[in-house]
């Protein structure tokens, strides 16, 4: 993952955070809301899902509703078009759990506020979408809006590695990891959530339209993104990763062998392919000390107060695509070390 800058690097992916779009505050997509307020129920409730066939092979549907008034005025609300539409997209088992409402341009105001081409009620797994087949102001075609909801669908049903914010609004793991999620928010140039303001370097929103372009590879659609999240091979290639072979938590596995006489110590390396919580674990009693470096050498933490049983050194990989760890006996001798260390 060639994206995730290391040392002085890691200054010049700030400079390119930074790096703001397009100087005329272009309109957001859509908005991210975890539930409908009254008046959207009242409107959802005038239309009745039906599940439709998403015809790739899967055996999967999808359930699609159209509101009442889209039923009399719409001139595209053709729910196997859109079932049909769904199912060229990459997916999970997410899929079984969407429902599409098609509503009027005036209700997606309402639905969706103000300017917004959709949106996704996140705690209902529901996309709200036009019911006219009329392209975005920007030339995003409906379909490139349904699949821009749809990365949200994905990124709502899969997990983050701790301690970052749910994969919604920081993006799935392997994809924030590339794109150099936790830098640009350390460095006050992402925010993730963030549906206001700072819609466009809202991490959860650049996932989304990494993941209609995806599917879109020859749109002409602009990023409006920050720059240093517009998508490129690799990225594309996480993302399809972690819709198809979700991220399950951390992994663990063991280093051990012997630390030298006279309280000599040892170092090993070991790879850290995605940002989020590493620990470090003795096993049994320890008769050594401990501490975790960055490839440079640098002390991340450190035992030197001595390592009781169970305790365990963590740190949160945001960028470090490996760390090494230090193992000094604490007797004269020297001795055996066994640690078992978790990663994302």
């Amino acid at each position: 993952m060639s994206k995730r800058p290391a040392g002085a690097l890691a200054g010049m992916a700030t400079i390119l955070f930074l790096a703001a779009p397009a100087a005329a505050a272009p309109r957001p997509r859509d908005t991210v809301i975890e539930a409908p307020g009254v008046g959207s129920a009242m409107i959802s409730a005038s239309a009745d899902a039906n599940r439709y066939p998403i015809n790739d092979g899967s055996g999967e549907t999808v359930a699609i509703s159209v509101t009442e008034s889209c039923q009399a005025v719409c001139t595209a609300a053709e729910p196997q078009q859109i079932a049909n539409f769904l199912g060229t997209l990459i997916h999970g088992d997410e899929m079984e759990l969407l429902t599409v409402q098609l509503d009027t341009p005036s209700q997606i105001e309402f639905d969706c506020g103000y300017g917004a081409e959709a949106c996704y009620y996140g705690g209902e797994n529901k996309i709200v979408l036009s019911g006219d087949d009329t392209p975005a102001p920007e030339g995003a075609s409906r379909e490139f809006v349904l699949a821009h909801e749809y990365g949200h669908h994905v990124a709502q049903h899969r997990e983050s590695p701790p301690p970052f914010p749910a994969a919604i609004d920081w993006g799935t793991p392997r994809w924030a990891s590339y794109e150099n999620v936790c830098q640009g928010s350390r460095a006050g140039a992402l925010f993730p959530g963030n549906e206001g303001l700072h819609y466009f370097r809202d991490p959860g929103e650049a996932f989304a339209e990494s993941f209609a372009h995806l599917r879109f590879p020859e749109s002409n659609v602009p990023w409006r993104w920050a720059a240093a999240l517009k998508p490129d091979a690799t990225a594309f290639q996480a993302i399809r990763e972690d819709t198809l072979e979700p991220w399950l938590g951390r992994s663990a596995f063991k280093l051990r062998g012997r630390t030298p006489p006279r309280h000599g110590g040892v170092v090993r390396a070991f790879r850290t392919p995605l940002d989020g919580t590493v620990s470090v674990r003795p096993a049994g009693r320890p008769r050594y000390e401990l501490s975790l470096l960055n490839p440079a050498g640098r002390v991340l933490r450190t035992s030197r107060n001595g390592l009781s049983f169970g305790h365990r050194l963590n740190y949160t990989v945001c960028g470090q695509s490996r760390l090494r760890v230090a193992i000094r006996s604490s007797r004269r001798s020297g001795g055996a070390f066994k640690l078992q260390i978790q990663r994302p």
